[in-house]
């Protein structure tokens, strides 16, 4: 397997990251106010799933290497080429998408839709978005921003 490289750019955490964290750990905890019985499987249960919810917090990011923009999710990473990007544009599309944020993402559209095998826009959510479009721009100046 090839070892991309390059600029990493964590996905932004925002008030809807900490939401979702917060909303798992109630939920997991209401259970131990109903059942003191159901106390120790609770908190196993509940620590399972927020081990699960954080290991897919942190295996999100982006890497910008070479002509590719590296894509992780869950660590599992996917490679774009830059030189397919049309256009790039801020969105509050709640769509499933490899961004941690809810509020600051970005919507990526290639100039061939075999790219993502769909019309819908790849969706991130980078920390130094201004940062990172430039340093995009600066590989294909073609980009629509």
């Amino acid at each position: 397997m090839e070892k991309f490289g390059g600029t990493r750019y964590n996905s932004m955490w925002d008030g809807s990251t900490w939401l979702i964290i917060g909303l798992t750990v109630a939920c997991c905890l209401i259970p131990c106010f109903i059942d003191h019985s159901l106390l120790l499987i609770t908190i196993t249960v509940g620590l399972a799933i927020l081990a699960f919810i954080l290991l897919g917090l942190i295996g999100t990011y982006y890497r910008i290497d070479g002509n590719k923009l590296v894509v992780y999710s869950l660590f599992i990473p996917t490679a774009y080429p830059i030189d397919k990007i049309k256009e790039i544009k801020p969105t509050k599309s709640m769509l499933s998408a490899p961004a941690i944020s809810l509020s600051h993402r970005l919507a990526i559209t290639f100039t061939d839709r075999k790219i993502l095998k769909s019309y819908i826009p790849l969706i991130i959510s980078p920390v130094r978005q201004e940062e990172f479009i430039r340093q995009l721009l600066d590989i294909n100046p073609q980009i629509r921003h």
